[in-house]
C-alpha cells in the first residue's frame, strides 16, 4: 500500500517558476502611441501623375492608371514631400503611398494605409509614421514607420479587433476629416475617453 505523499516545496516553486515564465512569453504590449502632429487620409489627395515610371515600379502592383497625391512639408523645414496614391491596393488590401521628397526627386519609401498619422517623434528629422486600415469588418491594421538610411520602413504592425479599435482611436486627436493636414495643437494629444 503507498500513502500520498505530499509535494515537495522544491516541486511546487519550479511550477510557480514555470507559470511566470509563460505568463512572461506572452508578446509585449504595444507600444504607447506617440503625440500626432497632423493626419491625412485619400480624400486630401489630388490629381498629380508628375511621378516617374521608374518610380511607379516601386508600388507593389500599378496598373498604369492616373495618381493622385498629399503634399506635405513633412520635416517642418519647408521641403515638400509628396504622398503618392496608387489607384491598386496593396498586396494586404491597404491604400498604398509612395513617399517622394520633391526636392531631390528620390523616392522614400512606401506607406500603406486609409489614414495616415504623421507624429512629432522623429528620427533624423523625419517624423514617423502611423497608418491605420480596415481589413474586413472586424479587424483593423495598424503599421508603425521609421525613417532610416533615406527611406521609411515598417518597423510593426498589429491587428486590432472592434473593441480593440475603439481603444485605438479612444488615444488619437479626433478625426475631424474637415481638419485633415492641419497642425494639431500638442495639448489635444493623447485624448483621454470622455468622462461619464
Amino acid at each position: 500500500m503507498s500513502a500520498h505523499r505530499p509535494a515537495r516545496p522544491a516541486t511546487a516553486l519550479v511550477g510557480l517558476l514555470l507559470a511566470a515564465l509563460l505568463a512572461g512569453s506572452q508578446e509585449p504590449p504595444a507600444p504607447a502611441p506617440g503625440p500626432i502632429r497632423t493626419f491625412f487620409t485619400a480624400r486630401s489627395a489630388k490629381p498629380d501623375d508628375d511621378l516617374s515610371e521608374e518610380a511607379r515600379k516601386e508600388f507593389e502592383d500599378d496598373d498604369g492608371r492616373p495618381l493622385k497625391a498629399v503634399a506635405l512639408d513633412l520635416k517642418g523645414d519647408g521641403g515638400e514631400f509628396k504622398f503618392f496614391l496608387s489607384s491598386v491596393p496593396s498586396r494586404s488590401n491597404g491604400l498604398q503611398w509612395l513617399v517622394l521628397d520633391e526636392s531631390t526627386g528620390k523616392t522614400c519609401g512606401l506607406v500603406v494605409g486609409s489614414i495616415i498619422f504623421v507624429e512629432r517623434e522623429n528620427d533624423d528629422g523625419f517624423p514617423r509614421l502611423e497608418t491605420f486600415w480596415r481589413q474586413g469588418g472586424e479587424m483593423a491594421v495598424v503599421f508603425n514607420y521609421a525613417y532610416s538610411r533615406g527611406r521609411y520602413a515598417r518597423v510593426e504592425s498589429r491587428s486590432l479587433t472592434v473593441s480593440e479599435i475603439n481603444d485605438y482611436f479612444r488615444t488619437k486627436p479626433p478625426i475631424d476629416l474637415d481638419k485633415e493636414l492641419v497642425e494639431i495643437k500638442a495639448e489635444h494629444d493623447p485624448v483621454l475617453p470622455p468622462r461619464r
